[in-house]
């Protein structure tokens, strides 16, 4: 899974983490922190932050495996292409 995919599944499941969790995924995935930098800010080792971001992943692609919100909102957008209403179109996007 890339960077981006992952970015996604954080902004859709995110506050399904962990306080910690959502506070050392944001640092990574939104802020763009260093494992490193990650541990010093937080006082922790490099080892607690890579053990947290590999849980992290994995807990938010289960969410995803069972709730299926991304691929379902790809369907959304294609059938939304199909739309002549452009107005229509704009609303529902936004309400995704």
């Amino acid at each position: 899974m890339n960077r981006l995919e992952t970015n996604v599944l954080f902004d859709i499941y995110g506050q399904l983490l962990t306080k910690r969790q959502r506070e050392i995924c944001s640092l990574y995935y939104e802020e763009d922190f260093s494992y490193s930098e990650i541990a010093e800010e937080l006082s922790i080792s490099r080892a607690a932050v890579q053990d947290s971001l590999k849980k992290s992943l994995a807990q938010l692609q289960k969410y995803e495996n069972v709730i299926h919100y991304i691929e379902k909102r790809k369907k959304i957008i294609e059938l939304l292409e199909q739309l002549n209403d452009d107005k229509i179109k704009e609303t529902i996007i936004n309400l995704l």
